[in-house]
C-alpha cells in the first residue's frame, strides 16, 4: 500500500485458505520482497491465543520491522474510515488477479461470508491515517 497526494494505492494483496505453515511462509516471502524498509503491521486478536500468535509472527519476522497492534472494537467500525476514504475516490487499486476477490467482499461487507481483506484494508488505513505509511499483513489460515 502506497499513497501519493492523500490518494491511497492498494498494490498487491495476497489472500487464501493456508495451513499454518503456510501461512508462515507466505508472510516470510512476502516480507522477504517487500524489503528491510517496509514495516509489516499484524493484528493482535484479545486473549492468550492472539498473544501468542502475534509472538510466533514477530520472532518469524525477527530483523523486520513489525509493529503489533491489539485489536479493539467491531469490524464495522473500525471499517468506517477505509469505507469512507473509498466512497471518496481517495482508494485506489492497481490492476492485478487479487481484485475481483478484494472488491468482492468488500463490497458484501458486513453481510459477506469473509471479511479479513476488509479487515486488513481497514487496518492499513488505520496506521497510515496515524502518519506512520506501512504495510499491513493480515493471515486467515
Amino acid at each position: 500500500m502506497a499513497h501519493y497526494a492523500g490518494i491511497l494505492y492498494i498494490e498487491d494483496v495476497e489472500h487464501g485458505r493456508w495451513s499454518p505453515g503456510e501461512v508462515e511462509t507466505k508472510l516470510k516471502n512476502i516480507a522477504t520482497h517487500d524489503g528491510l524498509e517496509v514495516t509489516i503491521r499484524t493484528p493482535q486478536d484479545p486473549g492468550s491465543a492472539g498473544l501468542a500468535d502475534a509472538a510466533t509472527k514477530t520472532k518469524l519476522l525477527a530483523g523486520y520491522a513489525v509493529k503489533v497492534e491489539t485489536i479493539t472494537g467491531d469490524k464495522a467500525t473500525r471499517a468506517k474510515p477505509a469505507s469512507a476514504k473509498a466512497e471518496a475516490g481517495n482508494a485506489k487499486l492497481l490492476r492485478g488477479r487479487w481484485n475481483e476477490t478484494f472488491l468482492d467482499e468488500v463490497c458484501s461487507f458486513p453481510n459477506g461470508q469473509f471479511d479479513d481483506q476488509v479487515d486488513a484494508f481497514a487496518d492499513a488505513l488505520n496506521e497510515w491515517r496515524l502518519g506512520r505509511p506501512s504495510r499491513s499483513t493480515m493471515s486467515d489460515g
